[in-house]
């Protein structure tokens, strides 16, 4: 069961937190969280989704299903992203399923509620602009990426985000400490899992990560740098 609460945060969150003290007041006042366990569903496919959502805590993750019944995962949510900001347009019916990954808990605004803030504090409407124009810019990167990169740089590209997102210091490496399949990792590099597994292995004997059922240490975050870095 979602379980909802007065956010509490909200002027920590990277995005928001430039924005003047008055604003930020404002926004929690229409503002509250959801927190959801490991596996609960924010919204399945198709549902309408009114409110855009601010990750506080964990991790959450989209998946698209197939017409032949096929679970696809997309994206990956880390702590302070925000999506769903198309709300502010109106209601729509959600493309994707959202899930949590692990425990989480997100701040929901409601669209019409941040569009009327919007129209007091234009400061806050220019925010909002920017983070839809980097949603867009990002659509953009993956979809180059994914028909022109290859493929190691491309798997090298997501861990580096996993880390950026999820990483935690473990005994010298970096922990991407959320569970990730390597049929994850297929999906949101763009291949197959046996062109994964056949890159983890080698990367593993080079000493650059130590690979497990649903766990990833990353040894040489350099070395994935210079990968990712390849044209």
């Amino acid at each position: 069961m979602i379980r909802s609460g007065i956010p509490a945060q909200l002027p920590q969150i990277s995005a928001f937190q430039h924005l003047d003290s008055t604003i930020l007041s404002a926004m929690l006042s229409v503002a509250r969280t959801l927190t959801l366990k490991a596996g609960e569903v924010l919204l399945y496919q198709g549902d309408y989704i009114h409110s855009f959502y601010i990750l506080q805590s964990g991790g959450m993750r989209l998946l698209q299903y197939t017409e032949d019944g096929q679970c696809v995962a997309l994206k990956v949510y880390g702590v302070g992203d925000v999506f769903g900001l198309l709300a502010i347009s109106g209601s729509y019916p959600h493309p994707t399923q959202i899930e949590a990954i692990q425990e989480s808990t997100l701040i929901g605004i409601d669209g019409q509620d941040a569009r009327a803030l919007m129209l007091d504090y234009p400061e806050l409407a220019l925010t909002i602009i920017d983070l839809l124009t980097a949603h867009v810019h990002e659509g953009h990167d993956r979809v180059r990426h994914m028909a022109t990169k290859r493929v190691d740089r491309r798997l090298a590209l997501t861990l580096l985000k996993m880390c950026e997102k999820f990483g935690k210091p473990l005994d010298g490496n970096l922990l991407i400490d959320v569970p990730l399949t390597q049929r994850d990792l297929a999906e949101f590099s763009g291949t197959t899992v046996e062109t994964i597994n056949r890159t983890l292995t080698q990367w593993e004997k080079q000493g650059w990560l130590i690979c497990s059922h649903k766990r990833l240490e990353i040894c040489d975050l350099a070395a994935l740098q210079v990968v990712a870095e390849l044209s």
